[in-house]
């Protein structure tokens, strides 16, 4: 049996997976409230604003993807550390919170990989 928490981590795996890289907005949609509240400045708020904004990011970056890194949840809130490709690749922290069974608000960081690191830790 899965703990809040667990069943919480696969759902937003599910979003993710279903968002980036079945590139399926209806289905994403199904893991957010109504109210779902967007901290990310592209993306309008509302289910209906994350609905209409995926399929432009879909148009503008078709090499578009998603791979999970890490990810924690504490309380209601779940933290994705991910690979995206955005054209280049990005690393990612996303983080939800959840209302009940649905994610109900969302912030991202998004720093794109250099080609030439500091450091030999890497991203990830």
């Amino acid at each position: 049996m899965m703990t809040p928490q667990e069943r919480n981590m696969e759902k937003v795996k599910k979003l993710l997976d279903v968002a980036f890289n079945e590139k399926n907005p209806g289905m994403a949609a199904e893991y957010v409230t109504d109210e779902y509240i967007q901290h990310n400045p592209q993306v309008p708020t509302g289910k209906a604003g994350l609905i209409a904004a995926l399929p432009m990011f879909y148009q503008a970056i078709p090499t578009l993807s998603w791979k999970l890194k890490h990810i924690w949840a504490d309380g209601d809130y779940v933290i994705v550390h991910s690979a995206y490709n955005f054209g280049k690749e990005n690393a990612v922290v996303d983080i939800f919170r959840f209302k009940g069974e649905k994610i109900d608000e969302h912030w991202d960081v998004v720093q794109e990989i250099p080609s030439k690191m500091a450091h030999n830790n890497g991203m990830f």
